[in-house]
């Protein structure tokens, strides 16, 4: 449950904050993939997946639920309201005008 959480609010309120409006969709990716799979290891190891399992597949499961979240959150929810867009704006240095 607590990935299906952490995905969401990934989503819709850090992952704005990380990536850039000018970034191309090949880094925003790589930049989400990367910080799910932090994100999911993390998760998995508050939760004490990692100890009761005794095997790497509670963390590749951890890691999977938080990316499938948060590209579903992103693309169902922050992007179609506006939330990501604002965020990723407003946190976003200004272009340069030269």
């Amino acid at each position: 449950m607590w990935d299906l959480v952490v995905g969401f609010i990934s989503a819709t309120f850090v992952l704005p904050v990380i990536q850039q409006p000018t970034w191309s969709t090949r880094r925003r990716a790589a930049v989400t993939f990367g910080y799910c799979v932090v994100a999911g290891l993390v998760t998995a190891w508050l939760t004490g997946a990692f100890v009761a399992a005794h095997d790497v597949r509670s963390g590749a499961s951890s890691v999977l639920m938080t990316l499938v979240t948060a590209i579903a959150s992103y693309k169902g929810f922050a992007q179609p309201t506006g939330i990501a867009g604002s965020i990723e704006a407003a946190t976003s240095p200004p272009p340069d005008r030269h």
